[in-house]
């Protein structure tokens, strides 16, 4: 981690309290008998985003003076049945004596008897990187997918040589982040490049090998492929493996290059668009979800209130997402050069540069 982000780290803590808890209370929701228990639940613990993610909840657990029960990890014991499980592990959680949680959702909808029993038993809901479309919750933790898919397929019609066609490799659609973004790529291409072409292939659990064979699908079956968007970032390895395998593949500004586009921002992917490999990328912020998920869930032990459309002290807005509060967190576009449009993939903001 860089000194200045260390420096924001602790900035964080020094002035969410002032500025974040105006609507409500300012307790530190530290109790008599020791920190707050905050209970976490997780679809994934996989290397890129889930994997910084987890390291980052490790620095801030400390750092904001809570103690994190968990994770537990949905996709390592269900064993294909992620969104029955979590039902498993917030009862569970909720015995062990926690005060709050912190839901990764791995269905939107499905996560809503868990939901309902946390809220039965007292106990607040933060959820991070997925809202739910099922249950109430505290605050969702996340930031605009919508944007996500819109920025994407613009920036792959934008620089594309022609009109043509855009593969997009979608996630799951039972999580509202893979709908959201496939909706904003929609969006944006019926808007503003009515001469494209999109095609749509879903992956089912959000799996690496299937979503690299949906794009294999594309680089095989479509004549006048211009791009492709993939909403997360760990097939992209798979994909331009297979791009070079079938002489599709050329770097990042060459005439004839597929320009894809990917999710996440990791440290990786960071490293893939300065190899000219890699397009671009959305920064899904792995540190600011991991600390405002802690953030909040301390919040609501402490009992603070917020309401739609209150600023934060970080550059973001509270909104309603159906029916429950968001800290709708800033998510810029990454690529090599950086202009209006785009952060520069080295700007020390970005959380893939500060390892």
């Amino acid at each position: 981690m860089t000194s200045r982000l260390a420096l924001r780290v602790f900035a964080f803590a020094l002035v969410a309290a002032s500025g974040l808890t105006a609507c409500g209370s300012t307790s530190t929701g530290t109790t008599a008998s020791g920190p707050p228990k905050i209970g976490v639940v997780l679809t994934y613990n996989l290397p890129g985003f889930w994997g910084n993610y987890l390291k980052y909840e490790s620095t801030y657990e400390s750092q904001l003076g809570v103690q994190l029960v968990g994770p537990k990890v949905a996709n390592v014991e269900a064993n294909g049945n992620e969104a029955a499980q979590q039902i498993i592990d917030v009862k569970s959680l909720i015995a062990q004596g926690v005060q709050a949680l912190i839901i990764n959702p791995a269905d939107s909808a499905a996560i809503g008897p868990a939901l309902d029993y946390a809220k039965s038993k007292n106990i607040p809901v933060v959820t991070v990187d997925v809202a739910p479309s099922q249950g109430s919750v505290y605050m969702i933790v996340r930031a605009d997918n919508t944007a996500y898919g819109m920025k994407s397929c613009d920036y792959i019609a934008s620089h594309a040589s022609s009109p043509g066609t855009i593969a997009m490799v979608e996630g799951d659609l039972t999580s509202l982040n893979a709908r959201d973004r496939a909706q904003g790529c929609q969006d944006v291409l019926s808007s503003k490049y009515p001469n494209f072409t999109l095609k749509s292939y879903e992956t089912k659990n959000w799996g690496t090998d299937p979503a690299v064979q949906n794009a294999t699908t594309a680089l095989t079956a479509i004549n006048n492929l211009r791009g492709i968007y993939v909403h997360w970032s760990v097939p992209e390895d798979g994909i331009i493996a297979q791009e070079k395998q079938k002489g599709k593949y050329s770097d990042v500004g060459a005439s004839n290059h597929v320009i894809l586009v990917g999710n996440d921002g990791s440290p990786h992917e960071c490293d893939l668009i300065r190899a000219k490999t890699l397009d671009a990328t959305i920064d899904q912020p792995a540190d600011k979800y991991a600390y405002y998920a802690i953030f909040y869930a301390k919040q609501a032990v402490a009992g603070t209130k917020y309401s739609d459309g209150q600023s934060t002290d970080h550059s973001s807005k509270i909104v309603t997402v159906d029916g429950n509060l968001e800290d709708a967190l800033a998510a810029p576009l990454v690529t090599l050069a950086g202009d209006n449009n785009s952060t520069q993939v080295n700007s020390s903001d970005l959380w893939c540069n500060n390892k």
